[in-house]
């Protein structure tokens, strides 16, 4: 006669190191409305042209340009993220904030020969 116990127990340990594994990869999510306009740009819920994060954040982008075309661009070996937006017309993205460091946003149009001076910040820092 056999016993159950020991298909019960290899049953709640591997639910156990399953659960563990989710909870290490588990990421936070943090949406940020970023919107271009002459000449610099502007993110939701900051005074600063800066997107805060910590790593392995999920990040949500949504970019709109309010005026002529923009674009957000990263052009970092990790990162790298380019989006345009015309006015009325937001794109929706999303990456994983997964290198530590600071990474420049800038617009790469020639629309308006000041578009060039457009920056804002990508500030990723270390897990919580």
């Amino acid at each position: 006669m056999h016993s159950r116990a020991p298909r019960w127990s290899v049953v709640a340990v591997v639910l156990v190191l399953a659960v563990s594994s989710v909870a290490v990869f588990a990421q936070a999510r943090r949406d940020f409305s970023v919107t271009a306009r002459k000449y610099g740009y502007t993110v939701s819920d900051s005074s600063t042209a800066e997107i805060r994060v910590h790593q392995n954040d999920m990040v949500t982008i949504t970019f709109s340009a309010e005026d002529i075309p923009h674009s957000f661009t990263i052009s970092d070996d990790h990162y790298r993220i380019d989006r345009r937006a015309e006015k009325g017309k937001p794109v929706t993205f999303k990456f994983l904030a997964d290198k530590v460091g600071e990474f420049e946003i800038h617009c790469i149009l020639t629309a308006d020969q000041k578009c060039k001076d457009m920056h804002a910040k990508l500030i990723v820092t270390g897990e919580k």
